[in-house]
């Protein structure tokens, strides 16, 4: 069961169409009459048709999370940023461990995080086989953060594998990997990350996390500087009001 457009409703207004951000939602013409469908594999389960769309004829059928199947149930959640993941807990497509660090010191100096943004912008989408490729070549060199959604995939975090083969082919809106690996191993995983990208049918956005040393400088940039890269900050800091800093190491 998938997002689905009843065809005894839909008068083919084409109001629907324009929303939809995988181009999913078709016109088609059936026993003389017009109305929209739903390319299955194309919807990534956003509802945003439904949500912001309006349909005056209430014509468009959301299915429920819990009464779809597994692969669509994945797309739903890859594509919601409200959507509590049953496997965390949390909502979204990662963790906010790379935007609390200094709450959380998940990333330790010494250390470099990446979050490798697939998918994005919105309409280019991502099939878990690409996430899969990305995840199995720098696997050998990186740490997968555990409540992650991607990581929840792998069947084992060491090899990068997804656990179930049937997912491969699963089209989603988008999806973060994110994960750490040691400083100077850091430069082996960008030009991995890079060399891996061209055989992707989908993009890349490439982050990197870091604490900053006491001169004020991140030490992400020395990794950059290693590889040629003119580094590009943008930087989101909490304080960590009332709860305790961690403070330098």
């Amino acid at each position: 069961m998938h997002l689905y457009i009843n065809p005894s409703k839909c008068v083919a207004c084409t109001h629907c169409v324009p929303f939809c951000p995988t181009g999913a939602i078709q016109i088609v013409s059936e026993g003389g009459r017009s109305f929209a469908r739903v390319d299955e594999d194309k919807c990534v389960e956003c509802w945003i048709c439904y949500r912001v769309a309006r349909c005056p004829k209430d014509a468009i059928e959301p299915t429920p999370p819990e009464k779809m199947p597994f692969e669509r149930r994945l797309k739903f959640f890859f594509a919601s940023a409200t959507a509590v993941w049953p496997e965390t807990g949390m909502a979204g497509r990662g963790t906010e461990e790379m935007k609390t660090n200094d709450v959380t010191g998940r990333f330790k100096f010494g250390e470099i995080g990446f979050s490798l943004d697939m998918g994005r912008p919105t309409g280019v989408g991502v099939r878990v086989s690409d996430i899969e490729k990305v995840c199995r070549a720098i696997a050998p060199y990186v740490t997968f953060e555990p409540e992650n959604p991607v990581t929840k995939l792998l069947i084992d975090p060491r090899t990068g594998e997804v656990r179930d083969p049937k997912l491969r082919n699963v089209y989603l809106l988008s999806a973060v990997v994110e994960a750490k690996a040691p400083k100077e191993l850091a430069s082996k995983v960008l030009q991995i990350v890079k060399e891996v990208s061209k055989e992707l049918n989908t993009v890349i956005s490439v982050g990197l996390v870091s604490r900053v040393k006491p001169d004020g400088e991140p030490e992400a940039f020395e990794v950059l500087r290693q590889l040629g890269i003119e580094p590009r900050p943008n930087m989101k800091i909490n304080i960590g009001l009332g709860k305790p800093f961690i403070g330098w190491e």
